[in-house]
């Protein structure tokens, strides 16, 4: 069953300075290489892109807001445990608190409208749906138009630019030729790590935080 896993204090602040903006990160194929057929290997033995933990961690130093998102279609149908999954996003949550990078939020979606018995429920998590990024926003104030979503198919960057967030396609996992959804995005880079780090470089104007 795919449940939201909140993981810090989310309480927002006050006072003056720049809005609370989000990365949201897609799973397999974006951050971590994904096993044959889609699949996600053990913590242990999953690579992540070059790059992309030296990326995240210059982010969130900066202020930026991670959360991971992603359909787990391994799961979805069957080829691989709720279990399984639960282990994998465990540990890869404890891999990125130990370089430094706290995640927010895990908004992973391991059900499918299609899948078998047990993870075909609904999920308002479930992308192209928008349900992550309003959630986000609701809960922790962040602005989606200052926000981005990096994904390395349609189907998440579709969700992004619905929420009316940034979107940046990378050339890694599908390398959006998934054929989902036809959408242009504001960046296309190789790999995670070269949009991460333009984002991380982005300022924006003091604003009155409410």
């Amino acid at each position: 069953m795919s449940a939201l896993h909140s993981l810090a204090d989310h309480s927002p602040s006050g006072g003056w300075g720049p809005p609370p903006r989000g990365l949201f990160i897609d799973v397999l194929g974006t951050l971590v290489e994904p096993g044959p057929g889609g699949r996600f290997k053990s913590i242990g033995k999953s690579n992540f892109y070059e790059g992309v933990l030296d990326a995240l961690f210059r982010a969130t130093q900066a202020g930026w807001h991670l959360y991971l998102i992603g359909n787990i279609d391994s799961v979805s149908f069957g080829k691989q445990t709720q279990a399984q999954w639960d282990k994998f996003r465990d540990g890869l949550v404890m891999r990125l608190k130990s370089e430094g990078i706290p995640v927010r939020r895990d908004y992973t979606c391991t059900n499918h409208p299609e899948g078998v018995a047990g993870q075909n429920r609904d999920s308002v998590y479930f992308l192209p749906g928008t349900g992550a990024m309003h959630h986000a926003a609701q809960a922790e104030g962040i602005s989606l138009s200052l926000s981005w979503v990096v994904g390395d198919s349609s189907t998440e960057l579709v969700a992004g630019w619905r929420a009316g967030c940034c979107t940046a396609g990378v050339r890694t996992g599908d390398a959006l030729e998934d054929g989902a959804f036809q959408v242009e995005p504001d960046m296309t880079t190789e790999s995670a790590a070269g949009a991460i780090r333009w984002i991380a470089r982005d300022q924006t104007v003091l604003r009155r935080s409410a």
